[in-house]
């Protein structure tokens, strides 16, 4: 992959392995398997990340109408598959006619302990923990066919984050304009795309600047 490997917990440029570290090095939170620049959105992508994750690679399917695929990150290097997939889709969003009218969501799969959904949230901790993820949900999807209930997270700026659990790891949703929280995600459908041998024929478009960074 091209481009600059960072850390996932803060964005921060990682050293690269050397004689004295097996691992990707933040100055400030030591050795990671280190977040990897920005994809775009293409089937032969998605199941080249599909082959290589420990986690699930979520995709809403069907998507909403209108909306596309618009970019992939993942948290992997050499050594390790990715511990944590970033999945970004847009499109039309029918919300205030003062707000935007696209709406961009990110899905982030991580394993506990990763940190990239904390971060993205803007949050200084590394997992959610149990202060966030307990109470009544804002919202529930379906990964993988099972209920998925998702609780709020306080967050700064235009944008709403949840986070719950699905496929035994940690799911965060972020999404612009906050408005669409609810409208977005509420029965929304994902599939893990590991359990597909081919991806599905996704449409997709220009890379998102979110999945660039927020």
């Amino acid at each position: 992959m091209s481009g600059t490997a960072r850390c996932p917990r803060c964005d921060d440029p990682v050293r690269a392995p050397s004689i004295w570290h097996s691992s990707a090095t933040c100055a400030a939170h030591g050795e990671v398997v280190p977040l990897q620049p920005a994809q775009p959105a293409d089937a032969a992508h998605l199941e080249w990340i599909a082959r290589r994750s420990d986690v699930p690679v979520w995709l809403p399917w069907p998507l909403p109408p209108g909306w596309l695929l618009t970019g992939t990150r993942c948290v992997r290097d050499d050594r390790h598959d990715a511990q944590a997939v970033v999945v970004a889709v847009s499109g039309p969003h029918h919300g205030p006619s003062t707000g935007p009218p696209v709406g961009e969501l990110l899905l982030v799969s991580e394993q506990p302990g990763t940190g990239l959904g904390a971060h993205l949230a803007g949050r200084e901790d590394v997992d959610p923990g149990d202060g966030l993820v307990s109470g009544t949900p804002a919202a529930r999807l379906h990964a993988a066919g099972a209920a998925t209930p998702l609780w709020p997270v306080p967050a700064d700026g235009d944008r709403a984050v949840l986070v719950g659990e699905a496929g035994g790891v940690w799911l965060w949703a972020l999404l612009w304009p906050a408005t669409a929280g609810a409208t977005v995600l509420d029965d929304l459908e994902l599939v893990d795309l590991r359990e597909r041998p081919h991806p599905p024929d996704v449409p997709c478009g220009a890379m998102s600047p979110r999945v660039q960074w927020v």
